[in-house]
């Protein structure tokens, strides 16, 4: 709610902006405010204040205050709820019905998603979307299951920038990574942020004079050789599962990097994104021909 009432200061009315930039200053107090009150606060009369209520949705002050109520305290719940350690999920139990197992599974990921939300530095997020925007060459890297979140980030950037490949092999990532200069970017992608073949494909980068942004946890040594780091700091057992919660928080972050290195406007993207919509509606209007007979009939012998 407090995003949406930011978004919209430009076009609102003097008046009315001015009401939302007192709300957006003392939400708390804005909830204990008479209507008078508030338009004191703002310096604007009560009618701006209604109006205000009304642009942003709602019927009126009263119904302003208790949606932005429900609002801050759905905050803190989940702000509390990023701070509590969350159970590992080798919690699950052989006696585990699925049930319970699924609730187990599906609490971990939302937890993991609520810490990252809560962790993520914006202006980092906006340093490394700026990198990639106006990089020459776009090279990521991941290694098992962040090897498949590397390329789930090249099916996502590659529509945007002109140059992006991406690779899981540790020959083809170090020999990628030499190719890489000033004014390149290497995307390395990393849950612990120990794999051999990640951190001497960021260690060859930057020997060339690319930058190297790094989407794994904080404190690792794939974070230290980064120029750039976007941490993802997800407890989870390694030992016992295949890593899932800590992949969709990864995934997550790349949907995030995505969207900003779009707001970015790279060199050409109008053009690259109409050409693929283009080539995707021909796909679709196309009609399916039949095989030939050949494939279809076995020859007689």
């Amino acid at each position: 709610m407090l995003d949406t009432i930011a978004s919209s200061l430009d076009r609102l009315r003097r008046a009315e902006a001015a009401v939302a930039r007192t709300v957006l200053a003392d939400p708390e107090a804005t909830v204990r405010d008479s209507l008078a009150q508030l338009a004191a606060r703002a310096g604007v009369s009560e009618p701006s204040v209604l109006r205000f209520c009304r642009s942003s949705g709602f019927d009126g002050f009263q119904d302003f205050k208790i949606g932005l109520a429900r609002h801050l305290a759905a905050s803190a719940v989940l702000e509390q709820a990023a701070e509590r350690p969350a159970p590992l999920v080798r919690d699950l139990a052989p006696g585990d019905s699925v049930a319970s197992a699924t609730e187990k599974v599906l609490n971990r990921a939302i937890d993991a998603l609520v810490r990252l939300r809560s962790r993520l530095d914006a202006t980092t997020l906006e340093r490394a979307a700026a990198a990639l925007a106006h990089a020459a060459r776009v090279q990521i890297v991941g290694a098992g299951a962040s090897g498949a979140v590397a390329l789930d980030a090249h099916h996502k950037l590659f529509r945007l920038l002109p140059q992006v490949a991406a690779s899981s092999d540790a020959h083809l990532q170090a020999m990628a990574a030499a190719t890489l200069g000033p004014g390149d970017v290497l995307l390395a992608i990393s849950k612990t942020g120990t794999s051999a073949e990640i951190l001497d494909a960021a260690a060859i980068a930057r020997d060339g004079g690319a930058t190297v942004i790094a989407i794994t946890a904080s404190a690792t040594p794939l974070a230290e050789r980064a120029d750039i780091r976007l941490t993802v700091d997800v407890d989870e057992d390694t030992a016992v599962h295949t890593p899932m919660a800590s992949r969709l928080a990864q995934l997550a972050l790349v949907d995030a990097l995505t969207v900003a290195v779009g707001l970015q406007a790279p060199p050409g993207l109008d053009r690259r994104l109409s050409r693929i919509k283009a080539v995707l509606a021909g796909h679709h209007r196309a009609p399916v021909r039949p095989a030939a007979a050949s494939t279809l009939v076995p020859e007689e012998s």
